[in-house]
């Protein structure tokens, strides 16, 4: 992974391939005053043809009420997916590697239905 720094953000970042070949982001980041860190799965998903928002926008609102952790969102034609990763008083790298690798099952998990949706 790539560390970069950003005013008082550190960032640890990797591109990652789905299994079709797609290109994901995956991203870390946190600041040393809070207590949270935002884990990224950034490019899941284009959408270009502004007449399948909505129902793009609608197959995001099902994913979100029916996953518990990863939330899916689209910003600028981008759809990307949020984790929220609270910072206990001990650090755990591995398990901050986990839920990296969860964003990323769940890209795996949506993309063919997301492709199916923007396509049809």
């Amino acid at each position: 992974m790539n560390e970069l720094k950003e005013d008082d953000i550190t960032f640890f970042r990797v591109e990652q391939k789905l299994k079709d070949g797609w290109k994901v982001l995956l991203v870390f980041s946190f600041s040393q005053d809070e207590k949270v860190a935002d884990l990224f799965c950034f490019n899941v998903a284009e959408l270009k043809n502004p007449d399948k928002k909505m129902d793009v926008h609608t197959l995001l609102n099902e994913y979100n009420a029916n996953f518990r952790y990863s939330k899916l969102y689209e910003e600028n034609g981008t759809i990307s997916i949020r984790y929220a990763y609270s910072l206990d008083e001990e650090f755990h790298p591995d398990l901050a590697f986990r839920k990296l690798i969860m964003l990323l099952e769940t890209a795996e998990q949506v993309y063919p239905r997301l492709m199916e949706v923007i396509w049809s």
